[in-house]
């Protein structure tokens, strides 16, 4: 093959670059929309594929617009900006329907993908690093793709417009109070990462400043001055980090002003949101994605649920309105004390939320024949592993509502479970526009044997 090729896009990669083949080889290339003819230079070969880089477009596709972000090209936050947004729709849904039929079997026909009416700025969540340039000029923004070297910029079009605010003002802050910022590998600096929650019901901030150590130098001034830029400030929290990798929250946490949390709504139901706490970061889409959740569940009000994976209780509490009891299972002790903590504000008394791994939990209840009507689950992006979906199956619920928020390991899973469950329901919800990621919603049925 040449290493400069001509070729029309057919399809799409899972993470949204277009497909070109040249010779029976696919290419991998980005920024390239079905139907569209280009020229492209081969930049790696692998075996059966190549990937390649776009030098001319010779026909562009009806589907294809000019992204919003000046930063679209080499920032690694958004994939697929150069969509139409029906197009992304599609593409997501396609790629659903794809992966549930090659690996889980699954025959079922994806409905469209439920999107939003504004694609933009629905983040309430941005936690974004900070680096000093050459000149001395503190920067912060995403990471360029592919690497650890920052994009200083001041506006981000999935971020909240406060957020960005704030951002801007903690730059600025820190380079005022000649704060340095942290390099991390030769243990300099102090000021690691910012991270910004909003709460979408009453606007309030929260911001936590993530340092390498306790010491930070001129942290009132930099307290008092957030706070008389940003009023909806609520809360400001130090947390320290001075482990060496890209987690971005470290174990210990000062609270500078404030209680130390915000608090949201979802569905009617008040939740204590932390530093750490799991709250989905579109408030819109979330009540979308639960609300479906609840539907497919058809509860009655007589049935006994486990929430599986149950963070901070989310999804149970809503469940607990029309169920008879929920239990909810979580392995990080954080995220059950804030579920109880959330029950109580509540006031839900027929929900209990249990710190333990929800494998080991499942089997002792199978132990003590304790039966479930249903059972939510709700995994991290690799799925289920191999011991849960057995202890699922062999507990037998009637229903199984099953949230991902990565269709290849969801097809996996459902492959196995299919095998004592029927596939009946399926609802693709646009959690994350102007990326490549889609959450799903499925519905399983009990076989009767």
């Amino acid at each position: 093959m040449d290493r400069v090729v001509r070729g029309i896009c057919s399809d799409y990669t899972h993470d949204g670059k277009g497909v070109v083949k040249v010779n029976g080889i696919p290419i991998f290339v980005e920024n390239l929309l079905i139907g569209e003819e280009a020229e492209i230079l081969i930049t790696q070969r692998e075996k059966g594929y190549s990937l390649g880089r776009r030098l001319q477009l010779i026909t562009v596709s009806s589907k294809r617009i000019t992204p919003i972000c000046p930063n679209y090209t080499e920032c690694g936050g958004c994939n697929i900006q150069h969509m139409t947004y029906d197009e992304q729709l599609r593409f997501k849904q396609n790629r659903v329907q794809e992966v549930l039929k090659r690996i889980g079997g699954v025959e079922l026909v994806v409905p469209p993908v439920i999107g939003m009416k504004n694609p933009f700025k629905y983040r309430n969540k941005v936690q974004v690093p900070f680096g000093t340039t050459m000149d001395g000029s503190i920067i912060s923004g995403f990471y360029m793709k592919a690497s650890h070297q920052i994009i200083d910029m001041e506006k981000c079009y999935i971020e909240d417009e406060d957020a960005d605010a704030v951002i801007l003002s903690c730059k600025e802050i820190f380079q005022k109070y000649d704060i340095e910022t942290c390099d991390i590998m030769n243990n300099l600096g102090i000021i690691r990462y910012v991270v910004v929650r909003k709460s979408f019901f009453n606007q309030d901030l929260m911001v936590v400043i993530v340092t390498k150590n306790e010491f930070f130098p001129k942290k009132d001034r930099v307290v008092n001055e957030l706070l008389q830029r940003h009023p909806k400030i609520k809360t400001i929290v130090q947390n320290i980090n001075g482990m060496r990798s890209s987690v971005v929250l470290g174990a210990q946490e000062k609270v500078l002003f404030g209680p130390g949390y915000i608090e949201d709504k979802i569905c009617g139901l008040t939740f204590k949101v932390s530093s750490k706490s799991f709250f989905q970061v579109n408030p819109i889409q979330t009540e979308v994605l639960y609300n479906t959740a609840i539907k497919f569940a058809n509860l009655s009000g007589n049935e006994v649920v486990l929430d599986a994976y149950c963070g901070v209780g989310t999804i149970g509490m809503i469940a607990s309105k029309h169920a008879k009891e929920v239990v909810g299972v979580e392995i990080v002790k954080e995220a059950i004390i804030d579920a109880n903590n959330n029950a109580k504000i509540n006031d839900i008394r027929n929900a209990t939320f249990i710190h333990e791994d929800a494998t080991t939990y499942m089997f002792k209840m199978l132990k003590a024949k304790q039966n479930f009507d249903l059972v939510f689950v709700d995994p991290p992006r690799d799925g289920c592993d191999n011991k849960f979906i057995a202890a699922l199956m062999t507990l037998a619920p009637k229903n199984v509502v099953y949230i991902s928020c990565e269709p290849s390991s969801l097809a996996r899973d459902l492959k196995v479970l299919k095998e004592k469950y029927n596939v009946t329901k399926v609802q693709c919800v646009d959690m994350f526009p102007q990326t490549y990621h889609v959450e799903t919603v499925v519905l399983l049925e009990l076989k009767h044997v």
